[in-house]
């Protein structure tokens, strides 16, 4: 097991790093929040009844995990029962409850302000960052995550730090011209593909709302309004923050591909698994944080196990014996198995050296 300082040196061999964040990067720096253990603790079941039910029947706190078997037997159920209609119905109507229940859970509990966040958090933060998207390198940063913790670290800049952190989530401002004045829009909008955008929330985020015509995302700057308070606002209006929250990984896909912002970023993923020129792979590599390798995140894995580049680095948090860091090994180890032509070298290194919130 290395030591993310060993991995890093050792990742020196390669022209670029690109970083995929999981939920374990936000559970270690508020883990009374954002484990799916604290999420369903603080949801309100009182309306759904059946719902709190299906957790204690499948002994877990898995929202994902009760979206996935609701939809899995709504579809079954038909071939063992008459009059399932409305069963049915019910079944889809409380899955899509179940998704839209995580969402408001995550708002309503999330830290009310940046600065909740301790300052030597920010800075010890950042400077892992900073091993991807500093100045001079060409990483680009890849979020499972729905909280705002990595906007806010990205945003939170300090004084006097030894290094530059560049990062374009690729929103801006429209701009156009009326009687020869330029012209530009209160909102921030995304402004489509483009090569420069290096942070990417593949499974959308709390302040990214879906507008129909257009993707915006919620600032400060632009109403003095907190973003959770806007967050929050939006939810009492019945809008919805853009969240990938399918109970499996092919569904996941699915809403993605309906979305040109998701799609952009799974696309750009997936050309960063498939780096190189014709069929010379690129000098690149991937570190892994947070990230739990779950069958409903297969959409992601599966790029690497199928793309060209180098190596994978997968963070191992606690003892490397326990049940769920043996399953994570192993299905990390999985990828490069699969690989024939261009192989993939896998190393694992001790989540808490990477000191990632000073914890």
């Amino acid at each position: 097991m290395l030591t993310f300082q060993e991995a890093i040196k050792k990742s020196e061999s390669y022209s670029t790093r690109h970083l995929v964040l999981g939920n374990g990067f936000s559970i270690a720096c508020v883990p009374s929040i954002f484990t799916y253990t604290s999420l369903y603790e603080q949801a309100d079941f009182s309306e759904y009844p059946e719902i709190e039910k299906s957790f204690e029947i499948l002994k877990t706190t898995d929202f994902e995990l009760i979206v996935n078997a609701m939809e899995n037997s709504s579809a079954v159920l038909p071939a063992y029962l008459e009059n399932h209609k409305n069963i049915c119905k019910k079944m889809n109507f409380h899955s899509l409850r179940i998704k839209e229940l995580l969402i408001e859970t995550v708002a309503n509990n999330h830290p009310p302000f940046p600065s909740e966040i301790p300052e030597e958090k920010y800075e010890s933060c950042r400077k892992f960052l900073s091993h991807f998207i500093s100045k001079g390198k060409k990483g680009r940063i890849y979020s499972l995550n729905y909280d705002l913790l990595l906007y806010w670290t990205l945003m939170h800049e300090i004084e006097n730090e030894t290094f530059s952190l560049i990062h374009n989530d690729g929103f801006g401002r429209d701009s156009w011209l009326d009687d020869g004045e330029p012209q530009f829009s209160d909102e921030l909008i995304w402004q489509g593909k483009t090569d420069g955008q290096n942070i990417h929330y593949i499974h959308g985020a709390l302040h990214l709302y879906d507008q129909g015509s257009q993707l915006e995302k919620f600032s400060w700057v632009d109403t003095g309004l907190r973003l959770i308070d806007q967050s929050k606002k939006a939810l009492e209006e019945n809008k919805f923050p853009l969240f990938v929250t399918e109970g499996d990984s092919t569904k996941k896909i699915e809403k993605i591909a309906h979305n040109p912002y998701l799609y952009n970023s799974y696309k750009s993923f997936d050309g960063v698994t498939q780096s190189g020129k014709g069929k010379k792979p690129g000098n690149t590599c991937i570190f892994t944080y947070g990230i739990s390798f779950s069958d409903n995140d297969k959409h992601i894995f599966e790029k690497i196990s199928n793309g060209r580049i180098k190596a994978l680095f997968v963070s191992i948090y606690g003892e490397p014996e326990s049940e769920i860091n043996k399953k994570i090994i192993q299905m990390a180890a999985g990828l490069s198995a699969k690989r024939s032509e261009h192989p993939l070298k896998v190393f694992f290194y001790n989540a808490e050296s990477a000191q990632v919130w000073n914890s």
